[in-house]
Parts: C-alpha cells; structure tokens; sequence
C-alpha cells in the first residue's frame, strides 16, 4: 500500500485504491472508489464527490468508511 502524506489535491480525479492517505486535503476532488483496499486519516474534504465501483456499492457498511458529506 502507497503512503501518501500531506498532499493537498485540487479538482482532480483521485484513485484510492492501495493508497493510505494521511493528513491530505481534497477539495472539489473526485474520489474513486473500486475497491476497500485503501485507508485515510486526518484528511479533509470540502466540495468532492464520491464516485462508488458497483462491486463496492453493493457492501452495505461501505457508507461507514466515508465522511458524511458523500455525493455522487
């Protein structure tokens, strides 16, 4: 799994699959989601979507692993 640490991303698309993002900042992101090999602590996100793979959208707890503000 990649660390990625204090990277700050603006409205670009960002893959989390095999990353561990710690301390990053998202804002008007798109965050792809294929898989739940992926991790983040301390990360912020202001104004980003969601984007869920179907294999993903069908685990029911998946919602528990994103922050409130989930679109898309």
């Amino acid at each position: 799994m990649e660390y990625i640490i204090n990277k700050t991303f603006n409205n670009v698309d960002v893959y989390f699959d095999d990353s561990h993002y710690i301390g990053c900042s998202f804002t008007n992101c798109t965050i792809h989601i294929s898989s739940l090999r992926f991790n983040y602590d301390r990360c912020t996100f202001s104004g980003s979507k969601f984007k869920l793979s179907s294999k993903v959208l069908m685990l029911q707890n998946v919602y528990s692993l994103l922050p409130s503000s989930i679109t898309g």
